[in-house]
């Protein structure tokens, strides 16, 4: 449960970035949150803010921190720390707001975490 509470801290780490749901899924030992928050536009209409992205950075960073995948047991067909991140526009918010801010953290993820939390594989 450490894992997870490490998880939820940096997912509740902005106030502008509410947890709307939980689902702990035992026998595939994984957890699935649903974020809502908001976006900012510049004067021309660009999307150009969301607290999301820190959120979901701060909780990519501490489940990578927490979870070693050479011990982990779970039977789901996909393994990986962090493998699901999904982006919904909700209320007046657009499809190419969602793009723009799942481009944004992917881009974040991949230049803050690429190469630094893989697992060795050795061959046998």
């Amino acid at each position: 449960m450490a894992t997870l509470d490490a998880i939820e801290r940096a997912a509740r780490s902005n106030p502008e970035t509410v947890i709307v749901n939980k689902f702990y899924d035992r026998a595939y030992n994984r957890a699935r949150y649903t974020l809502v928050s908001y976006v900012l536009h510049d004067c021309t209409g660009s999307a150009v803010y969301s607290p999301l992205h820190q959120t979901v950075i701060a909780m990519a960073e501490a489940a990578f921190n927490a979870i070693n995948l050479e011990f982990h047991a779970g039977t789901h067909p996909r393994l990986g720390v962090v493998d699901d991140i999904v982006f919904h526009p909700l209320a007046r918010a657009s499809l190419d707001e969602a793009a723009w801010l799942a481009k944004a953290v992917s881009a974040d993820i991949g230049n803050r975490f690429s190469g630094k939390y893989q697992i060795n594989r050795h061959s046998s």
